[in-house]
């Protein structure tokens, strides 16, 4: 899930710091998403999925 989130906030050309703004939460926090340290909450997840434009499942697949 990290690569897939780490890819598509590039993609749109996204800091850590902007994603983190739009998400409420911290560029680090971001960062251990992105290295799949910390699992991500649904709620916020959901929202990660409306911002980068992708449908939630896209999260999930091998």
């Amino acid at each position: 899930m990290g690569k897939l989130i780490c890819l598509a906030r590039e993609e749109r050309n996204l800091s850590r710091d902007e994603l983190g703004a739009m998400l409420g939460i911290s560029p680090e926090q971001v960062k251990r998403f992105e290295e799949d340290r910390d699992r991500m909450p649904p709620g916020l997840l959901y929202r990660l999925s409306e911002l980068l434009e992708l449908p939630v499942t896209a999260f999930f697949r091998d």
